[in-house]
């Protein structure tokens, strides 16, 4: 059980994916209709999708979001730049390892970075281990800033 932290924000930059999933509306609704449960998460409402069409300066590609009662699952996509970007935030610790190869299988992703933050590190579920966290690195930047 996770002491501190509201909770994991996992993000993914996927890169060199398979352009026609990437570009399947259907594809990027089905994973966000499935992906809580794999995670064992509460979908609150059915994912909500759009396609979004080329304009200047922007590129064409789907975008959606499911809410979760512990918070959210966000996945855009880029087919002709054969990137996609997902956030899976959660107040509840998940496997982030299967969400991870969940979305780079489905999505067929050659290569990816992932950055994980634990948000809210001083929201309360051990006050005292929070507090000693903070002030740790208050007194770490301090010291660096001077």
């Amino acid at each position: 059980m996770e002491l501190f932290g509201f909770g994991p924000h996992l993000m993914i930059d996927g890169y060199q994916a398979n352009a026609e999933k990437l570009a399947d509306f259907e594809l990027v609704r089905q994973v966000l209709d499935e992906l809580p449960e794999e995670m064992e998460m509460t979908k609150v409402l059915p994912p909500i999708v759009q396609r979004y069409e080329a304009r200047p300066g922007y590129t064409e590609g789907v975008t959606g979001v499911v809410l979760i009662a512990e918070s959210h699952i966000a996945i855009h996509t880029f087919p002709a730049k054969r990137f996609i970007s997902v956030d899976i935030f959660s107040c509840k610790e998940f496997d982030l390892g299967k969400a991870l190869r969940s979305v780079v299988e489905r999505f067929e992703i050659g290569r990816y970075e992932t950055y994980l933050i634990n948000r809210g590190k001083e929201y309360p579920k051990n006050l005292e281990l929070a507090r000693q966290i903070v002030m740790g690195e208050r007194e770490y930047l301090e010291a660096r800033i001077g």
